[in-house]
């Protein structure tokens, strides 16, 4: 049953988030913006999980941005563990997912009773504090605007200079780095960069700015800025 509804030009997502955790609310808010639809699912008036594809998917698809997960032949994790602790990767996710919801300020949102996850399987779900999925969503969102001032456009491809810039005559690269640039090979974007590399795009794309910064990619061909910052590379399929 819905129990909550309205428009996002009226309600900000983050006051919706605060009154369904005031009111120790378990389901899922589903929110339509012009860009994206996304659900974010309450337990107890806690977050337990956020998405913005068809179907949930799994924590364990999750943790393979990280390393690779340790299941069982019917794809669960023995015991109900996971191969590192969920939560960051969790918080993560769900702080991404927030500022994809939240960038556009219109759309409309509605809550549904008693409706939850099934990205957890048999074990315990993660419970995030609103206010602790807003903190992260402003601390990605600030890493989000340095990158675009770092990239001129988020959206084109890079890659590995073939000359370092006049006036340089050496540069170090680390291991961390030159797994980056291996990766970029002839040409990625951002989330490109992300698959290759198996992590969230806001990591992939605070990598590549550095090595921009750095004079060590530079920009292939470039596209029209997109309208919507991108956030993450959700692995939940």
């Amino acid at each position: 049953m819905d129990v909550l509804q309205g428009d996002l030009g009226a309600f900000a997502v983050a006051d919706v988030l605060q009154l369904l955790a005031s009111g120790d609310k378990t389901g899922v808010l589903r929110i339509e913006t012009t860009v994206f639809t996304g659900r974010i699912y309450f337990i107890d008036g806690y977050i337990t999980y956020a998405t913005t594809r068809d179907v949930d998917g799994t924590v364990a698809a999750l943790a393979d941005l990280q390393e690779p997960s340790v299941r069982d032949r019917r794809g669960r994790n023995p015991g109900g563990k996971w191969p590192r602790p969920a939560r960051p990767l969790v918080l993560q996710q769900t702080s991404e997912v927030l500022i994809r919801l939240t960038n556009d300020g219109s759309g409309r949102f509605w809550f549904v009773d008693d409706v939850r996850t099934r990205a957890y399987g048999a074990a315990e779900a993660e419970r995030l504090d609103v206010e602790e999925v807003m903190k992260a969503a402003d601390e990605r969102r600030s890493e989000w605007d340095r990158i675009v001032r770092a990239l001129p456009d988020p959206s084109a491809r890079y890659a590995m200079r073939q000359h370092l810039a006049d006036g340089v005559d050496e540069v170090e690269i680390d291991a961390d780095s030159w797994s980056v640039l291996a990766a970029i090979g002839a040409g990625a974007t951002t989330q490109e960069l992300a698959e290759r590399l198996s992590m969230f795009e806001l990591s992939s794309a605070g990598l590549l700015a550095d090595l921009y910064e750095r004079g060590l990619v530079s920009l292939e061909y470039a596209t029209d800025p997109p309208e919507v910052v991108p956030v993450g590379v959700e692995a939940d399929h």
